[in-house]
């Protein structure tokens, strides 16, 4: 009989899933990332006001030899200005929630997918839908407990957290 396991993480699969945001972001959005310890990015937060405005929560399960699900946390605006640089909108034209949502959500679909894909490229994956909603008005991870299974990133000077569970 054979089990299917969530992944343990090591500290190379933690560089795995900074590096596939890398590159995803720099391929597909032409955004320059830069990782940050606790204390940077809670300045970060607090530089951007990004303490003040809404944040979304997006989630993509997979299922294979592991399954687990990769979760990322950012700021409504951030995942707005992803979902309009890749679509080659300008940066003023207003989103529906469907297109936020949407965006943002193959945003997380892609980083998974590049994780996965770097970590074996001979094992089968299988994404699920991704999950965005918003998280409750006034959250930000200023609030939260530290948790080392974040790894936090500045793009384009907008904060972003990711982890997989």
């Amino acid at each position: 009989m054979s089990s299917v396991k969530s992944p343990a993480l090591t500290s190379t699969d933690q560089d795995a899933l900074q590096s596939a945001v890398i590159e995803v972001c720099e391929n597909a959005y032409f955004v320059f990332v830069e990782a940050c310890d606790q204390t940077e990015f809670d300045a970060l937060i607090r530089a951007s006001g990004e303490a003040a405005t809404p944040w979304l929560r997006a989630t993509v399960h997979f299922t294979g030899e592991t399954m687990g699900h990769v979760e990322i946390a950012l700021p409504e605006r951030l995942g707005a200005w992803l979902v309009t640089s890749l679509l080659g909108m300008a940066p003023e034209e207003i989103l529906s929630p469907h297109q936020l949502s949407d965006g943002v959500a193959e945003f997380t679909n892609m980083v998974c997918g590049a994780w996965l894909s770097n970590l074996s490229d001979e094992t089968l994956f299988t994404l699920h839908a991704p999950q965005v909603s918003p998280v409750a008005p006034g959250w930000t991870p200023l609030d939260q407990p530290q948790d080392d299974r974040w790894r936090r990133v500045s793009l384009n000077d907008m904060p972003m957290q990711i982890r997989v569970g």
